[in-house]
């Protein structure tokens, strides 16, 4: 599939950070993940670059709103702490448009990760569903590890 035609440009991830396919599993969910901080997309992206980070996405989100191509949409991105989510998962981080307090997002970000959901949603025919479990097609990372991101 390689990424969407939304994105603004690729800054691909370590090899070492990422694993190659998904393990057989199908992509039926999405999993938005917050940066803990105001990045743009190639900022963001380029922090997976480390071999040593040991995380990913899919794709970045920037505080301006551009979309950044990381890890292949054929690929598990190490994002959630959950193989089992990664390999479901196209996993996205977005930045903040400040540091802390409640993590909020900007305007611009926050169209682009409904954009790029949607796009999403109808290459892969599925509909996000919350529901609050780990079994809804829309997760967050606390549901797989003890964090508090995102709020």
């Amino acid at each position: 599939m390689g990424f969407s035609s939304l994105i603004r440009s690729q800054v691909l991830a370590s090899s070492s950070n990422y694993t190659q396919g998904r393990r057989g599993y199908k992509i039926c969910k999405i999993t938005p993940h917050h940066m803990a901080g105001v990045l743009s997309g190639e900022q963001c992206a380029r922090i997976f670059q480390n071999p040593s980070r040991q995380a990913s996405a899919n794709y970045c989100i920037g505080n301006d709103g551009g979309i950044v191509g990381c890890v292949d949409e054929n690929n598990r991105a190490w994002t959630s702490s959950s193989s089992s989510n990664d390999c479901q998962a196209i996993t996205i981080e977005v930045s903040n448009d400040k540091t802390g307090g409640d993590w909020t997002v900007s305007a611009a970000a926050w169209n682009s990760l409904v954009n790029l959901c949607v796009d999403i949603c109808k290459r892969y025919n599925f509909r996000l569903n919350y529901d609050g479990t780990k079994n809804g097609s829309l997760t967050r990372h606390n549901m797989f590890a003890n964090t508090n991101c995102p709020r």
